[in-house]
């Protein structure tokens, strides 16, 4: 097994106890939403894939049978799905698509004419632990033109499922993109509800990691 295939297999099989636990309690203080209201919903763009890629899980950087992981800097996104009560959410589907590192969607809608990337995975999926705690290993996504005029910050659709709660699709931006005080789609959010869209990333143990909590309406 090349050094690719062992490191996806070690993220996969520590990703929720490393994206759960020990960088939660490291920066607790940062993921809790106040009153633990509902994650504001967003549009889920045009760009949901048409087609999957063979691989199915949480690693967006390197896919089986590539000899090369996915250009661009490597993040990780984790947190935990909770309802209006505070309560875990375990057992929820997570999923997530992107842009990779040049601002591309593996999308045939997708006029951009960047180029793809053809290492990277561009969607991904995973189950919240019993600690409701998800994590994904990804690319930090570029930046695209919608129009002439509006070019899109970088950000990573999420869709969220679970039973006897409401299904949530949303969007994730990354803070200090000066993009995100231009984004129309952003923008149509008060400026508090704002900030519960955009993360910051911090460096724990030699990763970046973001912590994006999701909490669901109950239905």
């Amino acid at each position: 097994m090349n050094n690719f295939n062992q490191s996806k297999r070690n993220f996969l099989i520590t990703s929720l106890a490393f994206g759960g636990a020990l960088v939660l309690e490291t920066l607790k203080p940062a993921w809790a939403f106040p009153a633990c209201a509902p994650s504001p919903p967003e549009t889920e763009g045009p760009f949901y894939p048409v087609a999957f890629p063979l691989d199915k899980n949480n690693d967006l950087t390197f896919l089986e049978g590539k000899s090369r992981r996915a250009e661009g800097d490597i993040v990780y996104v984790t947190g935990r799905v909770q309802d209006e009560a505070c309560r875990p959410v375990p057992g929820a589907m997570i999923e997530i698509w992107q842009a990779c590192s040049t601002g591309k969607y593996n999308h045939p809608g997708d006029k951009n004419p960047a180029r793809l990337d053809p290492n990277f995975q561009y969607w991904g999926k995973t189950l919240s632990d019993e600690k409701g705690e998800y994590g994904f290993k990804t690319v930090k996504p570029g930046s695209y033109p919608v129009d002439w005029l509006w070019t899109r910050p970088p950000h990573i659709h999420f869709n969220v499922r679970s039973k006897n709660h409401s299904e949530l699709t949303t969007q994730m931006y990354f803070s200090g993109e000066a993009l995100n005080n231009k984004d129309r789609l952003l923008g149509e959010h008060p400026e508090g509800e704002q900030e519960k869209f955009i993360v910051d990333f911090h460096r724990v143990g030699g990763k970046d990691v973001g912590l994006f909590n999701l909490t669901l309406k109950q239905t």
